[in-house]
């Protein structure tokens, strides 16, 4: 699935009073303690949401759209890095592109993507899907 999601995770407390305070719809909410998909991976460790920023394909698009995003919503956001959760990602699901002529292509992440991520106190993934 070719988005961009931010991932944030951590206390219940946090995490309740994020979407107490926030109208921003996650895609997501999940509870610590409640049993995990599929089952057999156990029960969830910690609290959290996802938050989609962009629908767009490609990282350079997904990255315009996270910023958009981000700067629509940025009195929201803010509260990401004001609460302190442990865990805070930027993940952009992309389609793998490599190619046998090409068997590592390369992904650059405009530096405002890379900004909104250090804003955020994020870390940027990278989920490759199979090809388009």
């Amino acid at each position: 699935m070719s988005s961009c999601v931010l991932r944030v995770s951590g206390s219940t407390a946090k995490v309740r009073r994020f979407l107490s305070e926030s109208k921003l719809e996650p895609v997501r909410v999940y509870w610590k303690g409640e049993p995990r998909l599929p089952a057999s991976r156990g029960n969830v460790q910690e609290s959290g949401f996802n938050i989609q920023l962009s629908d767009a394909e490609g990282i350079l698009k997904q990255a315009q759209g996270a910023v958009r995003f981000a700067k629509k919503h940025r009195a929201t956001l803010s509260l990401i890095p004001e609460l302190g959760f442990r865990t805070v990602v930027i993940d952009f699901g992309l389609h793998d592109l490599a190619t046998e002529d090409r068997p590592w292509p390369s992904y650059s992440i405009p530096a405002q993507a890379v900004r909104l991520a250090a804003d955020l106190g994020a870390t940027i993934e990278l989920s490759f899907y199979g090809p388009p």
